[in-house]
């Protein structure tokens, strides 16, 4: 009896080690698991599954409702082997995720096992790809092209038969086009050879205020920091950092235009240990068909806009582990809200 105890002792012990075994696996993957049983109760998930769905603790599916009651309905009802996609909006911006359901037994019930994947960064991250490599074919090729006419021009221009007579105005303007169409390409090298991040911790307080002595904000515009805790730090490479948060001020700056307005930045920490940037602004709200568009490279509104530095600002975000979006206006009581996510 003693041998046959110790026996059931070690097993014990076994089945223990073995099942904080799975769940360490379980807590480790980036796919979202969830566990159903029969009557469609939670009864299991992974850290990852509450962070796709953007709350603290998935215990119930009703808990999904506040973003619609067709995401629940989704889930309730997937069958074993079937896949969807579930599209809906959180206070951290539009959501795309992928779910497959399979199905196995448990106790001798039958449970399904629903994978969750954000399939939204991967399409983006696969967009961004694209343009990179479009951007560095286009700009190769328009330099080559037009190198060789701003030479000549220049060199012509200098020639004393060409000076005063009748066709140095005329070269000129071909001479200033082509350089100024150069300059124009150049600037887009910067999103197709974006340089490798140097991370390291800093202070995010003191990246703000930095940005804050650059006096890109006019007098006529109140901006607030919401810094919590004001020891907030970040792990990732401050100069390209620094160089997303002006982008998204400059753009605020423009929108609200010579009128009064504010912009107001809130960090925070979350529970995952997810970094949380936002940055709100009070100007006219950006239209559906253009906040649908404003991170596609070249894509502005404005006449003398590049178009690069917010999709600039998407590249530096992959690069550093994390995400930026734009919420839906109204969210948080602000027309416009870029946020941030730093992993």
């Amino acid at each position: 009896m003693n041998q046959f105890g110790s026996l059931m002792g070690e097993q014990k012990q076994l089945m223990e080690q073995r099942e904080r075994f799975y769940e360490q696996i379980l807590s480790s993957v980036s796919s979202g698991v969830i566990v159903l049983d029969e009557n469609h109760v939670v009864v299991q998930t992974n850290p990852a599954a509450a962070r796709l769905l953007g709350i603290p603790i998935l215990s119930t599916l009703r808990q999904l409702e506040r973003f619609g009651t067709e995401v629940p309905y989704l889930l309730r009802t997937l069958k074993a082997g079937e896949r969807c996609n579930l599209q809906y909006t959180t206070g951290k911006g539009d959501v795309q995720l992928s779910v497959r359901a399979t199905e196995m037994q448990l106790g001798g019930k039958n449970v399904r096992i629903l994978t969750l994947n954000d399939i939204r960064n991967e399409l983006d991250a696969k967009e961004l790809d694209s343009w990179i490599k479009l951007t560095r074919v286009l700009t190769h090729e328009i330099m080559n092209s037009i190198a060789p006419i701003s030479s000549l021009s220049e060199t012509f221009l200098k020639r004393k038969d060409v000076v005063n007579g009748p066709l140095y105005d005329g070269i000129r303007a071909i001479h200033e086009t082509s350089t100024g169409l150069i300059s124009f390409v150049d600037s887009y090298r910067k999103f197709s050879a974006l340089q490798k991040p140097s991370p390291e911790p800093f202070y995010l307080m003191d990246l703000l205020k930095q940005i804050q002595g650059l006096s890109l904000v006019p007098e006529t515009v109140a901006l607030t920091l919401q810094i919590e805790p004001v020891e907030l730090m970040l792990y990732a490479d401050p100069n390209l950092i620094r160089q997303v948060l002006i982008n998204i001020l400059k753009n605020a700056v423009q929108s609200i235009g010579g009128n009064k307005g504010r912009i107001h930045i809130r960090a925070y920490s979350a529970a995952d240990e997810h970094v949380f940037i936002y940055i709100s602004n009070d100007g006219p709200v950006i239209p559906e068909e253009e906040a649908e568009q404003i991170f596609v490279p070249f894509f502005t509104t404005r006449i003398n806009g590049s178009g690069i530095g917010l999709s600039l600002s998407r590249q530096i975000m992959k690069l550093s582990g994390g995400s930026i979006s734009l919420l839906r206006a109204g969210t948080n009581g602000w027309n416009t809200t870029f946020v941030l996510e730093f992993e």
